[in-house]
């Protein structure tokens, strides 16, 4: 190695790192100065993964490094995956045709921690969960979390391949359901007990994360909604998915305001979210007209109808408008980790 290939990692190890520079194996000291991420990124780097590596491993490839020292996981069987961090779309055993991207703390398996919490990003129209997981990455490794983030593609079988996931309830897929099954799957693949959930929603995403909250308000810590376009509404007036008064019957479940305050809520939207976001008609939402021009023409206007709902239940909620912003994932994204971060601290 090069003299400034040596200064520049130890420039990449700072200097809580630097004492492992020397033990640092070959091949993995190539990726890091190259930055390449195949098997490990420079912030995932740690006195607990590199304490653990021996003078016998310098020559190694990375994947076996990390095998040797994290404890086995199903994702050890991978070659051209990494085997923790930010995996590769894993399939959901019980639901074939949904996938979800995993990111798995390094620093937390190295250290053989067994319990921890665990952020579930849903994705919007859009469908492009890798971007949601990807910009918790480095979040999830400095607070020691797991992160999921599914897929739920459009089904051209179904009567709406777009929206049913929204509503939670499709043609063959409870897609609450599907979400904890991927959970429940993902806790057993890296042998992990979550022991909190937090959940990130983005537009069809927060669609999803807001009426998830009504049926099973117990699950999660702390739930952020940025930007759904439309919003149910807790309320009798209105059958689902306007309103709430016919969830008994749909879904086996009550309604309760007392049970719902106990998880903490943010709503977040662009302060530029600001375009008519007609879909569905008064007619369709079995609105008058009283009560859709209330219910709000835009994003921003109808998360605050959701505020106000909230409120009359007696349920608080944070809501942050994040200035020069229009419909846009990252800054609203960020906009939660704070948020976030506060409820896995005191959990």
């Amino acid at each position: 190695m090069s003299t400034h290939q040596n200064d520049e990692l130890h420039r990449i190890l700072g200097p809580g790192l630097e004492p492992f520079a020397d033990v640092i194996p070959t091949m993995l000291r190539q990726e890091l100065l190259l930055d390449d991420r195949g098997f490990l990124a420079r912030y995932q780097l740690c006195e607990a993964l590199l304490s653990q590596i021996t003078p016998e491993m310098k020559n190694w490839a990375t994947p076996d490094v990390l095998r040797h020292i994290l404890p086995e996981t199903v994702f050890h069987k991978t070659r051209m995956q990494p085997i923790a961090g930010a995996l590769g779309a894993v399939s959901c055993q019980a639901h074939p045709q949904l996938s979800y991207y995993p990111y798995i703390p390094v620093r937390f398996m190295a250290e053989k921690r067994t319990s921890a919490p665990l952020i579930v990003a849903v994705h919007g129209s859009s469908r492009n969960p890798k971007d949601f997981r990807d910009l918790y990455c480095e979040f999830a490794e400095r607070h020691g979390c797991f992160v999921i983030a599914p897929l739920f593609p459009m089904d051209t079988a179904t009567d709406v391949p777009d929206e049913e996931y929204k509503y939670l309830r499709g043609d063959n897929v409870r897609y609450d359901h599907a979400l904890f099954a991927m959970i429940a799957e993902f806790a057993g693949h890296v042998g992990v007990d979550f022991s909190g959930l937090v959940f990130f929603g983005f537009s069809g995403g927060a669609q999803f994360g807001h009426r998830l909250l009504y049926l099973w308000p117990q699950k999660f810590r702390a739930m952020s909604f940025a930007a759904p376009g439309f919003v149910t509404l807790p309320s009798d007036q209105y059958d689902w998915w306007v309103g709430t008064r016919d969830i008994h019957g749909l879904f086996d479940v009550t309604l309760e305001p007392d049970v719902l305050s106990r998880t903490a809520v943010q709503l977040i939207c662009g302060e530029a979210d600001n375009f008519p976001y007609e879909i569905y008609s008064r007619h369709e939402m079995g609105m008058g007209d009283a009560a859709y021009s209330a219910y709000g023409a835009t994003r921003l206007e109808r998360i605050k109808t959701l505020k106000s709902e909230y409120g009359a239940l007696g349920l608080s909620a944070d809501l942050t408008i994040v200035p020069n912003c229009a419909h846009d994932l990252p800054p609203l994204l960020e906009a939660s980790k704070a948020f976030l971060s506060s409820h896995i601290k005191t959990g």
